[in-house]
């Protein structure tokens, strides 16, 4: 880590702003690392971090790599029981956490704890170790030479199957960390805003590359997003689609406030409320993005690029400086090539760089072969037009086939229904051969929770309407409930698991006819 005293972490601490330096941050990390090696963690060991993110949240992590431990990331908004059943089944020994109502769940899975706020019980805090380790008289801690291991095991999404946990190495990350400084123009000088999840494994390609060039990092959550940018300037961004749509509403309302005496440059000083009034770049990936949304920003002069790529994969199109299509992820990535399977439209994806470095089993880490001439499939569907530009239509479970040998592509229906019904979320699957069902899920605190069925089958009559014969709804099903990710039916990230939706709530469905 460089020891620029300029360059620092912007974080909370004790409730109030701080900034601590790289010579700071890195001291803490190495007296925490010691006193992970006094509880008894080893090179080797697996130790889980579950939290938001946060300052002690990267000291855990730094300090795992320093003992030559792997970090086990696990989402901070796993239900209890699948943090407790994934770390234990990673073989970790150890557990950071900032959810005190879990820890007692951890120790009696037979892992150490560690809290990254204040101390539980028994439990001590990440800050109350490194006061013991500052004032411990020892030997000087020397840190652990990885070899060529992976750093940190994270898992899978879980949209299509069970979550699978596979190991990361670092060099891919970076090298793909190289090639963004490139095309974007960015370097140490810039200032990073993170506020998405540090178990995201993006957010950690950025963070480390970022720590390698001594860059600044301002530490935020998704309360704060605002405030932090206007209080620490962030030239860079990332974002998901629904954080960008609060943004860019935020900024319409300011703009609307300000009234026409006040727009002097366009929404520029709406933009600047929002943003802050140092910004370069926003990055918006995780899930498609509404062409109309990057096409309003953009035309406000809001420097917007939407990415794809997959947590076992990587990055697999950009849209960059220069090169930039609304409605499409962008290219292929220059040091790869994309293609789509002539028969599913699957999209495959040729990289040198794909994040999956091993297959975990149980204590092992199975190495994944690496054919640089391999073509890897995304369980994404989509198509490349003719000047090189990829879109990105769904998940190969998204589409259904009929039996005329047509496919339904189910996401546009479940907008469509969701928009017309009001509904919280809309899960179409077959409930037949050949007939397409819609589950109707409606939050019962919600106006619309009280929904009728006939009111859902006239809305439902009126959306048919709009629709091809053999994309029509025929039956349907109203669930007075939402999928949740207690459940299994939502991913740690909210997106829908369709085959846990349909196994858990279609297989018992009482449908009922449209057509009544």
């Amino acid at each position: 880590m460089p020891s620029r005293a300029s360059s620092s972490l912007l974080c909370r601490r004790d409730g109030t702003r701080t900034s601590v330096s790289y010579p700071e941050c890195h001291r803490d990390a190495t007296l925490l690392a010691a006193a992970l090696r006094q509880r008894g963690v080893t090179p080797g060991s697996r130790v889980a971090i579950h939290g938001a993110t946060s300052y002690e949240w990267v000291l855990a992590d730094l300090a795992v790599l320093l003992a030559g431990a792997v970090s086990v990331a696990l989402y901070p908004s796993a239900p209890k029981g699948r943090a407790v059943a994934t770390a234990d089944g990673a073989g970790c020994r150890m557990v950071f956490t900032d959810r005190a109502d879990c820890v007692a769940a951890f120790r009696t899975a037979g892992m150490d704890v560690v809290c990254l706020g204040d101390s539980v019980g028994a439990a001590p805090s990440a800050a109350a170790l490194i006061g013991q380790a500052d004032g411990a008289p020892s030997d000087a801690f020397e840190p652990v030479d990885r070899g060529n291991g992976p750093f940190t095991i994270v898992s899978t999404s879980g949209t299509l199957s069970e979550p699978k946990l596979f190991a990361v190495h670092s060099a891919p990350l970076l090298y793909t960390m190289d090639r963004f400084a490139e095309l974007y123009g960015f370097d140490g000088r810039d200032r990073l805003l993170l506020y998405l999840p540090l178990s995201h494994l993006p957010q950690r390609m950025m963070l480390y590359w970022g720590l390698g060039q001594g860059m600044d990092f301002v530490l935020s959550d998704p309360a704060r997003i605002t405030t932090d940018s206007v209080n620490w300037s962030p030239t860079l961004h990332v974002a998901v689609p629904r954080s960008l749509r609060h943004l860019h509403k935020r900024a319409r309302d300011i703009a609307r406030r300000q009234g026409p005496d006040d727009v002097e440059g366009g929404m520029s000083k709406a933009y600047a409320s929002v943003f802050g009034n140092a910004l370069k770049a926003v990055f918006v990936g995780s899930a498609p993005t509404d062409p109309q949304l990057l096409t309003e920003l953009r035309a406000d002069g809001l420097p917007v690029y939407e990415v794809y790529g997959t947590t076992e994969l990587g990055m697999i199109g950009l849209n960059v400086p220069g090169a930039t299509r609304p409605g499409t992820v962008g290219r292929p990535i220059p040091w790869g090539d994309v293609t789509t399977d002539p028969a599913t439209g699957e999209i495959l994806v040729r990289t040198p760089t794909p994040f999956r470095h091993g297959e975990v089993s149980g204590p092992r880490v199975v190495p994944v072969a690496r054919n640089p001439d391999a073509w890897w499939p995304t369980g994404d569907v989509g198509a490349v037009d003719a000047d090189g530009y990829l879109s990105v239509y769904g998940r190969i479970r998204d589409f259904v086939a009929l039996p005329n040998g047509e496919k339904v592509f189910l996401r546009s229906l479940e907008e469509a229904v969701t928009a017309a019904t009001g509904a919280g979320l809309c899960a179409v699957m077959k409930t037949d051969a050949s007939s397409l069902g819609a589950l109707l899920f409606f939050d019962p605190a919600s106006p619309e929770g009280e929904r009728s069925e006939d009111g859902c089958r006239a809305l439902l009559k009126a959306v048919n309407q709009r629709l091809h014969p053999w994309e029509r709804i025929h039956f349907f099903s109203v669930v007075a409930a939402m999928p949740s990710v207690a459940d299994g039916c939502m991913t740690e990230t909210t997106k829908p698991r369709r085959h846990k939706i349909e196994e858990i709530y279609g297989a018992g469905a009482q449908w009922l006819s449209v057509r009544e």
